[in-house]
């Protein structure tokens, strides 16, 4: 699923959605002659939170301020025992520098994290409504619903 831009006769496929550093959103309404259209070269926005805001400005809706959860402050220790991988070549939790990254496809994609309470974590650079969770099931660290594999560490 997807659609193409055509300019100056070269011809740009857009998938609609996430691929890696890409987001993208489009809205049609129709009946009204309007249609959104985000396209980003830059995965760390919000592009549906984005496109439904300017979709309700464009309706006379209010709409709500972007989130910025408070930074708890959390020793590398304790950033520690969040890392690791949870789905290979998928999901890993690496520190680097004294930072936590999630980090996606197989390390092509590295999206940093910071302590917004006990096992909650929010993406820095990103209106992010619902902070990751990270919840402890029958002993193991738990991340998107996936044990941590401590055998790959």
């Amino acid at each position: 699923m997807g659609w193409s831009i055509i300019i100056f006769t070269a011809q740009i496929d857009i998938p609609m959605g996430e691929i890696i550093l890409i987001s993208t959103y489009m809205q049609n309404y129709f009946d009204e002659d309007i249609c959104v259209i985000i396209l980003s070269n830059n995965e760390s926005i919000n592009q549906y939170r984005l496109g439904h805001a300017i979709s309700d400005i464009l309706h006379q809706v209010d709409v709500d301020f972007s989130i910025k959860h408070e930074e708890l402050p959390i020793n590398e220790k304790e950033l520690k025992k969040y890392c690791g991988t949870y789905l290979k070549d998928k999901i890993q939790v690496e520190l680097i520098n004294g930072k936590l990254y999630f980090t996606r496809f197989s390390g092509n994609l590295h999206v940093e994290v910071y302590p917004v309470g006990e096992g909650r974590f929010a993406r820095r650079y990103f209106d992010q409504t619902h902070p990751y969770s990270f919840t402890q099931k029958n002993g193991k660290m738990t991340f998107f619903g996936y044990d941590k594999d401590d055998s790959a560490i």
